[in-house]
């Protein structure tokens, strides 16, 4: 589960149903988050609506996110030392 928390009042903005996360990334422009799981999945989350949208994306746990310079893409990485763009 993840929650979206406002940083200047303390509140909780929106909660969201997950798998099992192990990393996290919000998007530049604040729009999509994103979550790399333990089944190798990719959950790609419009922060706004709630929405989540899950991509298959590795065989092994997703261990790290990281943005692309330009903020039009992302990178991820799992256990193996394989990298996906």
């Amino acid at each position: 589960m993840w929650k979206f928390w406002n940083p200047n009042t303390g509140s909780c903005l929106r909660t969201i149903d997950s798998g099992y996360g192990l990393c996290g990334l919000i998007l530049p422009r604040n729009k999509y988050a994103l979550v790399g799981t333990k089944c190798g999945t990719i959950e790609i989350i419009d922060i706004r609506s709630g929405t989540c949208i899950v991509v298959k994306a590795h065989g092994g746990f997703v261990r790290s996110i990281a943005t692309i310079p330009d903020g039009d893409g992302f990178v991820t990485g799992i256990e193996d030392q394989e990298v996906e763009f």
